[in-house]
């Protein structure tokens, strides 16, 4: 491809996917999609592990993120504050929307359920948690850190904290969730979904974990053209669940 050719793709993609590759946005989509149903009108919205960017290449909005770290590449529409996902440094209902998306399986198994609760307390309209989930997940995680290990010879942080803590199980988290709204005299509507099927992500994940520059070109920018057949994928085993709350009146 030549200079002139890269530039245009370079351009195509910045407009119309500034920041995004495919399995960040197969999260963080349907979160989007939870937010719009909602009908709430200029809502303030907290993103609880958002990293540096969080939400904001999928949902071109000023967003609060909270992490520990925000290293990496910068958004405007973020504003960073530094803090825990167990111990959240705001008021009972402080936000209209509060998500926290794949950020449970990093935290140590003693304090998910307090993040659960500490999430649900500053929500006062919806809160969204999108988490992988399951044996099933977790032994794919297994099979694609031997293979990140294998190619680079390195370790992936990200999965070796997933095998490490363990990835919850569905029950766990609605048992989380409902234990936390009794504790904070909530009422509310809870439901699920899964989110990508095993298969098509052990096939996202294949073509990111290369060192062939075009099978990495491929997952980061020409996935992005298939999102709307991949997000499609939520059949049979998936990788992940989403949890919607919706609080009552």
């Amino acid at each position: 491809m030549n200079s002139n050719a890269e530039n245009l793709v370079r351009k195509f993609f910045n407009k119309f996917f500034w920041r995004q590759h495919p399995e960040a946005a197969l999260r963080y989509l349907p979160v989007v999609s939870e937010i719009e149903k909602s009908g709430l009108m200029d809502p303030n919205i907290l993103e609880i592990g958002s990293g540096s960017l969080g939400i904001t290449p999928y949902f071109k909005r000023n967003v609060d993120g909270l992490d520990i770290d925000f290293s990496g590449p910068t958004s405007n529409f973020l504003n960073k504050i530094k803090g825990q996902a167990d111990n959240l440094p705001f008021r009972k209902n402080s936000y209209d929307v509060v998500i926290s998306v794949d950020v449970i399986e990093h935290l140590f198994r003693d304090v998910r359920e307090k993040a659960i609760f500490e999430q649900l307390r500053i929500a006062r309209k919806l809160a969204v948690i999108v988490v992988p989930i399951g044996k099933l997940s977790e032994e794919q995680d297994r099979q694609l850190y031997a293979h990140w290990n294998k190619i680079f010879k390195t370790k992936n942080q990200f999965l070796q904290e997933h095998i490490e803590n363990g990835l919850p199980l569905v029950d766990e988290i609605l048992v989380w969730i409902d234990k936390s709204l009794r504790k904070l005299d909530k009422r509310a509507s809870v439901k699920s979904r899964p989110i990508l099927n095993l298969a098509v992500r052990q096939l996202l994940m294949k073509t990111w974990i290369s060192k062939n520059k075009y099978l990495y070109y491929l997952y980061m920018k020409g996935y992005l053209l298939l999102l709307p057949l991949l997000r499609l994928a939520n059949f049979g085993n998936c990788y992940r669940r989403i949890f919607v709350i919706e609080f009552a009146s």
